[in-house]
């Protein structure tokens, strides 16, 4: 309430409040009891509210500012300002049901962080400020406002102090509800919403359009006869000849590196056209993504000569399209050609995506280092199916390939410059990759016969296999023989196996002809040491396998014979293959069909067929061309099979039964015991002996 004009005016002692609420985060205030608000506006002249106008904001000024035009002696009129913003009232009348948006309060920044109402001219000093003790503003209001108020003065006993003249009552009515002041439901100003969208972040973005004229051919346009149809990117465009032609690529930017390249059999083929390039379709596939770890280290090895061909051109692999890789019946090859870059200049800075090498980015001068980095990161789709990760490779995303070999491979494609692979490394280190030792089996059989004329089994056979396992692959040397003793000499099991324990115990190294040949030598002396003297001699068929070659030696009429298979992704043999008999029978028969006298089915049932013209233990020295070798070494693939047999086998079992169970049987064991029936059911005149090679990995 007010004071009437013929009273004397006392300080008045403020109303009890409740602190308003705090956020959380603050500590709360501490409540004042009745007790010490009356002492401490005892303490404290009355304050009134200077008159405020929007024109007459409050300004902060120096202390010689506020003591300006005061009384001497008298205190101080000052204007009090406020930490923190005064909080509206909304549950007095007239300003219930007010929502944020209808009654905005904007507490400023300014200095004092006066509110929005005390600008205006209106205040709610339901909270208003004093100063504490230690000189911060409190939240007890040192004045009543009768139409906001609803507890009573609270009296005190202090003696008057010294009174400030105050201002104009500010107009109130108690019984009329006050309204808020238009300011609280006007819309923010643009300066405020700029400062909160600062605030918050939320800046506006302004795209301008571009200045500079794009330059350069475009779709649609006609360039050198052709029709430029879609941009390709980099150069490249989908175009069709002017009238007439199926679309084609082609290259619109003058003189590339890559079109001075040589031809090579990765690299497709282009034709100048006026001032472009025509590329050559590519009659390929795209790759079927992932790739098994074979398959991919094939076409890996592939695109690796083609960075060995370029770099002894002088030109270094500066950027590769992943999708340009192809499938073609010829094999993998490029749709179209790489980006180059003569080694040791600069580079043009380009960026793919999770292929660009970093120097490459860097534009460092070109290095041939620079196109392993980029079938690393090739290699590294193929296996997986995606690309390499933003942050780069790290040993983690590496050691997920799960292949053998594989992520030590990557590591070396994908280092920093100074420890990454050469062309030339990575092809070695590609070729040990792919240096694994074969895996075979072997089965075999031998039988005695039915002949009662014969009471002791003169065949003889045998294997020996020398294995290491090292990185890079290792050795591996695997020889296998049958003998077969001459029948009606005395002794011939002697014979024969002699001739075996010396086929198999020879130390010759080398894997030349000349040394299978110098093989059935030695075993041709043992034969002759061991008969000492009497007479007997053996046939001999012997096979060495290195690695995954093959040689063979061979004296009389034993035989050796290989199967082909076409093996299925399952690991099945298919229906197609082939057998042929890698041995020349030394027999009687065998010269009449060569000159023509006989025919090879005669000779098949001719009574003559088990007199040999060559045997070991006959001669005792060495006569050329007496032992049959191979020209040269055969390469034995996955799935093919080594037959050796005694003539009690293949001359009792016709070459058609033979060749399907060779072809066809899964089981080697099952080979041998099968052919040994066969020549049982069939009377089995003479001893049977098989022996069956497969390379099985």
């Amino acid at each position: 309430m007010t004071q009437s004009d013929d009273l004397p005016q006392t300080p008045a002692a403020p109303e009890q409040v409740l602190p308003p609420e705090t956020p959380p985060s603050e500590p709360q205030q501490p409540e004042l009891q009745p007790a010490d608000t009356q002492l401490f506006a005892a303490q404290l002249p009355e304050i009134q509210l200077a008159e405020l106008s929007p024109a007459s904001p409050l300004q902060p000024g120096t202390p010689e500012d506020l003591t300006a035009g005061q009384p001497e002696d008298g205190p101080l009129d000052v204007d009090y300002v406020f930490s923190s913003p005064p909080e509206v009232s909304r549950s007095e009348e007239g300003l219930e049901g007010l929502s944020p948006e209808e009654n905005p309060v904007d507490f400023g920044t300014a200095a004092g962080l006066e509110s929005s109402a005390v600008q205006s001219g209106s205040v709610d000093l339901e909270d208003s400020a004093t100063v504490d003790s230690s000189g911060s503003p409190d939240r007890t209001a040192p004045t009543e406002s009768p139409a906001l108020s609803g507890n009573p003065p609270v009296s005190g006993d202090a003696a008057p102090l010294a009174i400030v003249e105050p201002a104009p009552p500010l107009p109130t009515n108690s019984s009329t509800p006050t309204t808020p002041p238009d300011v609280l439901e006007s819309a923010p100003t643009e300066d405020s919403s700029d400062l909160a969208s600062f605030a918050t972040g939320e800046l506006e973005e302004e795209i301008y359009a571009p200045t500079v004229a794009t330059q350069g051919p475009q779709a649609g346009d006609v360039f050198s006869g052709y029709q430029l149809n879609q941009d390709l990117g980099r150069g490249w465009f989908s175009a069709n000849a002017l009238g007439a032609g199926p679309s084609v690529d082609v290259y619109v930017r003058p003189a590339p590196l890559w079109a001075e390249l040589r031809p090579h059999r990765l690299l497709p083929r282009v034709t100048p056209a006026g001032d472009l390039l025509v590329l050559a379709p590519t009659d390929g596939a795209p790759l079927t993504l992932p790739l098994d770890p074979a398959t991919a280290q094939v076409y890996l090895s592939e695109l690796a000569r083609l960075l060995f061909a370029l770099e002894k051109q002088g030109y270094a692999v500066t950027d590769l399209d992943p999708s340009s890789v192809q499938l073609t019946r010829e094999g993998v090859k490029l749709r179209m050609p790489p980006q180059v870059a003569r080694l040791g200049e600069a580079v043009q800075p380009t960026l793919r995506d999770s292929f660009t090498p970093p120097e490459v980015q860097e534009g460092q001068p070109a290095q041939a280092k620079s196109g392993v980095y980029l079938l690393g990161a090739l290699f590294f789709q193929w296996l997986t199916g995606r690309a390499l990760p933003a942050e780069g490779p790290s040993a983690v995303v590496l050691a997920g390939v799960n292949a053998s070999g594989v992520p030590q491979l990557l590591s070396g494609m994908l280092a920093p410059l100074p420890q990454r692979l050469t062309p030339t490394e990575l092809l070695a280190a590609l070729k040990t990759a792919a240096t694994k030792l074969p895996v075979y089996q072997l089965a075999a059989a031998t039988d005695i016969g039915l002949n009662p004329e014969r009471p002791t089994n003169e065949d003889s056979y045998g294997f020996v296999w020398r294995q290491t396992g090292q990185h890079g692959g290792g050795h591996l040397i695997l020889r296998a023989v049958v003998s077969d003793g001459m029948g009606g000499m005395a002794a011939g099991e002697v014979a024969s196996q002699a001739a075996v324990r010396a086929f198999l115990a020879s130390e010759a190294s080398s894997f030349e002809a000349s040394a299978l040949e110098a093989q059935v030598w030695e075993a041709n002396a043992a034969v002759l040491t061991d008969m000492q003297g009497r007479d007997g001699g053996c046939t001999l068929t012997g096979v060495e396998i290195r690695g995954t070659q093959l040689q063979l030696g061979h004296v009389g009429d034993t035989r050796a014979y290989l199967a082909q298979r076409v093996m299925n992704q399952d690991g099945a043999a298919q229906q197609t293959g082939s057998v042929q008999q890698l041995s020349k029978d030394h027999s009687y028969v065998a010269a009449m069909v060569a000159s023509g006298q006989m025919t090879p089915e005669e000779a098949q049932v001719s009574p003559e067929r088990n007199k040999v013209l060559r045997s070991l233990g006959s001669l005792r020295a060495a006569q050329d061309d007496y032992v049959q070798v191979l020209p040269q070494p055969l390469e034995l693939s996955v799935g093919s099979r080594v037959l050796l047999l005694s003539d009690g086998v293949w001359g009792e079992v016709p070459p058609p039964v033979l060749h399907d169970l060779l072809l066809h049987e899964p089981s080697l064991q099952r080979i041998v015991d099968r052919l040994i029936e066969l020549s049982l059911e069939s009377g089995a005149p003479d001893n049977a002996t098989a022996l069956v090679i497969e390379r099985v990995k």
